[in-house]
C-alpha cells in the first residue's frame, strides 16, 4: 500500500500500559519543520534525513501564511528504564487539518496516527475537547520521531507541547480561564450594548453591537467552540471565523462614520474599506484561492490607521474622538500582536492567541465608555436645559415686570423717559402748559475727557440739583411725571413741565439761567455744561405733546442761554430738511455744478491751477450757498458721496479747463475731514481719475486747517496715502485754526493756502505785515507752494509781488465761473 494512502486512511490508537505514571516527562524535546506533506517527504526518503529540516522553537512555531503543507518533526527521547506515557497537544483551532505519523526506530516502518482538525470529521477527535491531543508511549531508553503535516487556509501555527496528565489539565484550565474571562466580558458588553441600542436607538450604538457580536464569535472560534461544532458535514462553515473578522472591520468602519461624522473624503475611504471587506467575505464563501486572512489583516491595519487619522483630526473639538483615539490604538496593538504571532516573532500562547480578541474587546469597552459618557452628557445637558428653561421662565416673568418699568425709565439717569412724559401728558385733561428742555451741549466733550462713567454720574448729580432747584422756585407750577419733576429725554437732554404758561419776564426764567450757567463740581472735577434752554407752549406751538416737545427741542439747539420757540427758526430748520430731501434729485438733474476760480502766480500773472467750487442752483430757492447745506451733508455722513461726485465732474471738465488755461493746469477740489475717516478713500479717488483718463498728479486735494487738527494721527495717515497715490495736498484756510505753525512739518503737504483774513489792513498795518511775512517765509522754507486767498484789488497785488514765488487767488483775477457760462 502506498505511503500516502496509508497515512491518509489508517488510524493508530496505542494501548497504554497500566504501570506508567502520568507525571513523567521527556528527557529530550526537539522540533523542526520543512515544506512538503508527509507522503511527499516519505516518498523522497527525507523523513529520516536531517538535511533541509529547520529547527523550530515550540513557543514560536509559526511560519506565516504558507501556500502548501508544512511538516513538523518532533523527536522525543526517554532515557529512563521504564516507558513514558505522554500527550502531544496542539490548542485548536489554529490548524484546519493535521495528519500525524510516527517512527520508532530507523529500521521500523512509518506508522500513521490519528488525523485531526476542523475540516476533518469531528468524530476523529481523540477526546471531545477543542484542542488536538495525541497519546504517545516512549519505550525505555529509546527515541521516537513524530511527524505532523499541517494544512491551513490561514496562518500556519503549530504551538505543540508535550505534557503529562497533570500538566495537560493545568494548561487546559489556564486557557479555559482566560478564554472564559474574555467571553464573559464580551457577553457583558453585548448586554450593555443591546440595552443602550434599544434605549437610544442610534446607528452608532447599533454598529457597536455588531462589533461586539463579531468579537464574541471570533473568541468562541479561537476557544475551539466555533461553527464546526454544528456543521456535521458542512465544513465550509469554518469560513465564518474569517467572516467575523471582516464583519468586525466593517462594523468598526461604519461606527467611525456614525460617531465622528468625518469629511467627505474620509467617508468615501471608510465606505470603500467596508466594501472591500464585504468582497472578501463573498470570496471566502466561494473558497477562492486567495490569502483571505492575510488580506484581512492588511485591511484591518489600514482601517485602524484611517480611523486613527480621523480621530486625531477631530481630537480637539470632539469628546468622543478622544475616546475613539484610545480605542483605535488598543485595537491596532491587538492586530499587530496577532500579526507578529502569525509569523513567529511573538510567542504563541494563550495571551497572544487572544491578542486580536482582547484588543477588540478593550477597544469596545473604551467605545462603550465613550458612548455612555456621551449619552450621559446628553441627558445631563437635557436636564440642565429643562432646569434652565424653568429658571428662564421665572426670569422672563421678572424681566417682563422690570421691562414694563424700564420702558418708562431712562437707563442712565433712572428718571422717567420721553415715553412716560408723553403717556402722562396725553392722559391729562386739555389745557395750557409749557415744556422746558435743558440741553447739556458739552456732554460728549466731557465724556470724551473723563470717561462715560464719570460723565453719566455727573448728569445724574446735576439732574438731582435741578430737581431741588425746581422744588424751591416753583413747587406749585411743576408737573410731576411718575412722581419725578425732571424727565430724561436722552442722556444730554432733560425736560420738565410747567402746569401753566409763565411770562418771559417772570423771574423764574432768570433763576433757571442762573442755575444752569455756573461751573459745577463733581468728584474733584469742575465742569460747565454750557446749557441751552428751549421753551415751547401748548397749544400755541403745537396741537399735541409730541409737537410741543419737538418745538422745545428745536429751541434748545440755539446758542442763547434760554430760547423761546420761534417759528422762524423752525422754518429755517424745515428749509434745511427739505434741502436734504432734494439733494439726491439735485445730483441727477444737474442742479449742482462746479464753478472754477484760477490760482495765479502773482509775479508772472500765469494761471497754474484752478479750484473747483460747488454751486447748487435750486429751482425754488435759487442759488444755495455751500455753507447752508454742506455742513448738513457732513452731519448726515453723505459728504464722501459729494466728494466723489465733485472729483469725477472735475476730471470730466479737465480737458476744457486745459484748453482754456493751458495744458499744465491742475484742478483743486475740497475734501472734508469726514472723508479722511474712510480707509479706502485713496483707492476710490485714484480709481475715479484714472477712469477719466488722468492721473492723481493732475489734481490737488484741499482740506481746512480746522478739520485736520481733530484727529492728527488719522489725518497724517490718510493724507500720506493720498500723497503716495500722487495727489497734491493743500492745507486750506491756514491761520484760522488753533494749530501751531509747527504742525506744517507734521502733515504731508505740497501747498498751504493763507486765509484771506491775513490781508485785512495789510497795506498800512506793520504788525500784520510782519506776521504775514513770517508765515510766507515759514511755508517757503518748508518747500511748500504758498497761496494767499481773497486778493481783490491792484494795490494788494502790487504789495504781494515782493514775495517771490507767491501764488494768489481772488476776485482780482476772476470770479468762480461755471463752464459754458
Amino acid at each position: 500500500m502506498a505511503a500516502a494512502t496509508l497515512i491518509q486512511h489508517a488510524e493508530y490508537s496505542p494501548s497504554l500500559p497500566q504501570h506508567t505514571t502520568t507525571d513523567q516527562h521527556t528527557d529530550s524535546f526537539a522540533l523542526s519543520h520543512r515544506t512538503g506533506s508527509i507522503a511527499e517527504l516519505h516518498q523522497k526518503g527525507l523523513l529520516r534525513s536531517d538535511n533541509g529540516w529547520r529547527a523550530t522553537s515550540p513557543s514560536h512555531a509559526a511560519v506565516g501564511f504558507a501556500s502548501q503543507p508544512i511538516t513538523f518533526r518532533l523527536k522525543l527521547s526517554n532515557t529512563s528504564r521504564r516507558p513514558l506515557q505522554l500527550w502531544v497537544s496542539v490548542p485548536a483551532p489554529y490548524i484546519d487539518r493535521i495528519r500525524a505519523a510516527r517512527l520508532n526506530a530507523t529500521t521500523e516502518p512509518l506508522l500513521p496516527m490519528r488525523t485531526q482538525g476542523s475540516l476533518w470529521p469531528f468524530s476523529s477527535r481523540l477526546i471531545s475537547l477543542p484542542s488536538f491531543h495525541w497519546p504517545v508511549i516512549i519505550p525505555a531508553n529509546d527515541t521516537i520521531t513524530l511527524f505532523f503535516e499541517v494544512s491551513d487556509a490561514g496562518p500556519t501555527v503549530f504551538p505543540v507541547s508535550v505534557q503529562g496528565d497533570d500538566d495537560l489539565v493545568h494548561s487546559s484550565v489556564t486557557r479555559a480561564t482566560v478564554n472564559g474571562t474574555l467571553l464573559g466580558l464580551s457577553l457583558f458588553l453585548l448586554a450593555i450594548n443591546l440595552f443602550l441600542t434599544l434605549r437610544f436607538r442610534t446607528l452608532m450604538l447599533a454598529w457597536l453591537t455588531v462589533l461586539t457580536v463579531s468579537v464574541m464569535h471570533i473568541q468562541l472560534v479561537l476557544n475551539g467552540f466555533g461553527a464546526w461544532i454544528f456543521w456535521r458535514g458542512v465544513p465550509a462553515l469554518d469560513a465564518v471565523i474569517t467572516t467575523s473578522m471582516l464583519t468586525t472591520l466593517i462594523a468598526f468602519a461604519q461606527h467611525t462614520l456614525a460617531a465622528l461624522q468625518p469629511p467627505r473624503l474620509y467617508r468615501h475611504l471608510l465606505n470603500g474599506l467596508s466594501l472591500a471587506a464585504l468582497m472578501l467575505i463573498l470570496l471566502e464563501f466561494a473558497r477562492a484561492e486567495l490569502p483571505i486572512q492575510a488580506l484581512t489583516i492588511v485591511l484591518g491595519i489600514a482601517g485602524c490607521g484611517l480611523s486613527l487619522v480621523i480621530a486625531v483630526s477631530c481630537f480637539r473639538h470632539s469628546l468622543y474622538a478622544r475616546y475613539f483615539t484610545a480605542a483605535v490604538l488598543i485595537l491596532t496593538a491587538g492586530i499587530i500582536v496577532s500579526t507578529l504571532r502569525t509569523v513567529g516573532v511573538v510567542p504563541v500562547n494563550v495571551l497572544s492567541d487572544s491578542a486580536f480578541s482582547l484588543g477588540t474587546i478593550l477597544s469596545a469597552v473604551v467605545l462603550l465608555a465613550a458612548a455612555v459618557h456621551f449619552f450621559w452628557r446628553e441627558q445631563w445637558l437635557r436636564r440642565v436645559a429643562a432646569s434652565d428653561r424653568a429658571a428662564e421662565q421665572e426670569r422672563r416673568l421678572a424681566i417682563q415686570n422690570r421691562l414694563e418699568d424700564s420702558l418708562r425709565r431712562h437707563k442712565v439717569t433712572g428718571r422717567p423717559n420721553r415715553s412716560a412724559l408723553e403717556a402722562c401728558l396725553t392722559d391729562r385733561p386739555s389745557g395750557k402748559l409749557q415744556i422746558v428742555v435743558l440741553r447739556l451741549n458739552r456732554f460728549h466733550e466731557i465724556e470724551h475727557v473723563v470717561g462715560h462713567q464719570i460723565a453719566e454720574g455727573f448728569v445724574r448729580d446735576y439732574l438731582t440739583s435741578l430737581e431741588e432747584h425746581l422744588r424751591h422756585v416753583g413747587p406749585d407750577t411743576i408737573l410731576h411725571i411718575d412722581n419725578a419733576p425732571v424727565v430724561s429725554i436722552n442722556t444730554m437732554d432733560a425736560a420738565f413741565v410747567l402746569a401753566r404758561a409763565i411770562d418771559r419776564q417772570d423771574p423764574f426764567w432768570q433763576q433757571l439761567v442762573d442755575f444752569a450757567a455756573p461751573d459745577c463740581r463733581y468728584q474733584g472735577y469742575t465742569f460747565n455744561w454750557r446749557c441751552s434752554i428751549g421753551v415751547a407752549s401748548l397749544p400755541h406751538h403745537g396741537d399735541s405733546i409730541q409737537e410741543v416737545l419737538s418745538a422745545a427741542g428745536y429751541a434748545s439747539l440755539q446758542k442763547e442761554p434760554i430760547n423761546f420757540y420761534d417759528n422762524t427758526v423752525h422754518e429755517h430748520q424745515k428749509h434745511q430738511q427739505l434741502l436734504m430731501l432734494d439733494l439726491e434729485d439735485a445730483f441727477r438733474s444737474d442742479q449742482i455744478q462746479l464753478a472754477y476760480q484760477p490760482k495765479v502766480d502773482i509775479g508772472s500773472g500765469r494761471i497754474e491751477s484752478v479750484e473747483a467750487l460747488v454751486r447748487w442752483y435750486h429751482p425754488e430757492f435759487r442759488m444755495i450757498p455751500p455753507g447752508d447745506w454742506i455742513p448738513l451733508v457732513e452731519e448726515l455722513g453723505s459728504i464722501t458721496r459729494v466728494t466723489r461726485w465733485v472729483l469725477d465732474r472735475a476730471a470730466a471738465d479737465l480737458a476744457q479747463i486745459r484748453a482754456h488755461y493751458g495744458q499744465q493746469t491742475r484742478t483743486a477740489i475740497n475734501i472734508s475731514s469726514r472723508d479722511l475717516a474712510i480707509p479706502e478713500l485713496a483707492e476710490d479717488l485714484e480709481r475715479i481719475v484714472r477712469h477719466r483718463g488722468y492721473t492723481p498728479e493732475d489734481f490737488i486735494l484741499e482740506i481746512t486747517e480746522t478739520s485736520v487738527i481733530r484727529n492728527l494721527a488719522l489725518t497724517i495717515e490718510r493724507l500720506g496715502q493720498l500723497r503716495r497715490c500722487g495727489f497734491g495736498i493743500a492745507l486750506d484756510d491756514f491761520g484760522t485754526g488753533t494749530s501751531s505753525l509747527s504742525a506744517l512739518t507734521e502733515f504731508p503737504l505740497d501747498e498751504v493756502k493763507i486765509d484771506r483774513s491775513f490781508l485785512t489792513r495789510i497795506l498800512w498795518d506793520e504788525e500784520r505785515q510782519k506776521v504775514f511775512r513770517a508765515t510766507v517765509e515759514l511755508a517757503q522754507s518748508l518747500n511748500l507752494r504758498t497761496v494767499i486767498e481773497g486778493v481783490e484789488n491792484e494795490q494788494t497785488v502790487q504789495w504781494l509781488r515782493q514775495f517771490k514765488g507767491l501764488k494768489g487767488q481772488g476776485y482780482f483775477w476772476g470770479y468762480p465761473t461755471v463752464l459754458g457760462y
